[in-house]
């Protein structure tokens, strides 16, 4: 192995490939000091701000949306690959990776394509259940694949599903990496929401770019919830737009990485979507939590394993509204025996140290 070996990292247009990439470079970085990273994500997504916390070097180019039904921006976004692949190619050249680490996202696409042509190793991680098309597209080239879920690790498969048969590519089950401040959070950082101890905390975390329907059931509910609870929401970038004062509501943009640890592990209910990074995070912690799929899309089979794992409180799209969201926390708070049930249940739902057991495949492969 090279004594200064060079890891591209791919990923980004939401937060959620994001964060366990950065978990599994941190884990990385322990065994090979020396090594040297760069993060490539999209230009307008919301990664370059979560990866400047991490210190790593940060490129943006922009990604085309690989869609699979009809539409006109697919005319216009085959423009938008092929100068993503040329921009990779010049970032690939400069750079020199020997390896490179995508856990999702379109933009991984174009990178690991011509990763591969210029000798590059190729590591993907399969976070949600469902195989997107971008890892699809990636795993035929991919050296080690590894996944989140035991049934998504034993049914892996490549290709854009516009076959009959595809072609089988076995994947590890890891579970899913969530960096160590997650575990063990500096909770000094509680003074950054200026909360007190006489109300119970909500956590809302509508992603990093936000998610309307979330953002418009809170400010439905305020009213009743800001009685109650303390209010710690996350709105997403641009989409901080609730107009409601109360000491127990604290509104922000995206809450910053060392604060958002503290809040997680300090608070009695979280509402979330159903990405895996969010669902990790909740399975390291124990929390109770209120997930809320984004409708139709791969979140949905998110949430039915952990509803089948009777490890959260799942609402699907028609059993979102204001009455049946209040009505589901007061059941909560006053069932503590289900309480603990779904603690239990959501700890266990996957393996605990997945950052350490992908940072040791991707080391076992500079090494070949």
């Amino acid at each position: 192995m090279n004594k200064h070996p060079r890891i591209l990292l791919a990923g980004g247009g939401t937060g959620g490939p994001v964060s366990p990439v950065l978990a599994v470079a941190m884990e990385i970085k322990k065994l090979i000091p020396s090594v040297e990273f760069l993060f490539v994500g999209t230009k307008k997504g919301p990664e370059k701000v979560l990866v400047a916390e991490s210190g790593i070097p940060f490129v943006g180019m922009r990604a085309a949306r690989l869609r699979r039904y009809f539409s006109l921006m697919n005319v216009v976004d085959v423009f938008v690959f092929l100068a993503s692949l040329i921009a990779s190619f010049r970032i690939l050249r400069r750079f020199k990776p020997s390896l490179i680490f995508s856990a999702g996202g379109f933009v991984s696409v174009p990178l690991c394509w011509v990763g591969k042509t210029i000798g590059a190793q190729i590591v993907i991680h399969q976070q949600d259940a469902e195989v997107g098309l971008a890892n699809k597209l990636i795993v035929p080239l991919a050296s080690k694949i590894t996944a989140a879920f035991e049934h998504t690790a034993k049914n892996f498969y490549s290709g854009p599903g516009l076959l009959k048969k595809e072609k089988q590519h076995a994947a590890e089950w890891v579970g899913n990496p969530v960096r160590p401040q997650i575990r063990k959070p500096d909770l000094v950082q509680k003074k950054f929401f200026k909360l007190h101890d006489q109300l119970p905390i909500l956590l809302v975390l509508g992603g990093a770019t936000g998610a309307k329907q979330i953002n418009d059931l809170i400010q439905a509910t305020l009213p009743s919830l800001a009685q109650t609870h303390q209010i710690v929401h996350q709105a997403g970038k641009g989409k901080n737009t609730i107009q409601f004062s109360s000491p127990n509501y604290h509104p922000f943009e995206l809450i910053p990485f060392e604060s958002y640890a503290a809040i997680l592990n300090l608070a009695h209910l979280v509402v979330a979507r159903a990405g895996l990074s969010t669902i990790a995070e909740l399975s390291a912690t124990g929390k109770v939590s209120i997930i809320i799929p984004m409708p139709d899309s791969h979140q949905e089979e998110n949430g039915k394993i952990l509803k089948a794992a009777g490890a959260a409180v799942v609402l699907q799209k028609n059993e979102v509204n204001p009455g049946n969201f209040l009505k589901t926390i007061k059941d909560l708070e006053f069932n503590p025996q289900w309480q603990a049930k779904l603690m239990n249940n959501i700890k266990q739902l996957m393996p605990k140290d997945a950052e350490k057991r992908i940072a040791k495949i991707i080391t076992e492969e500079l090494n070949k």
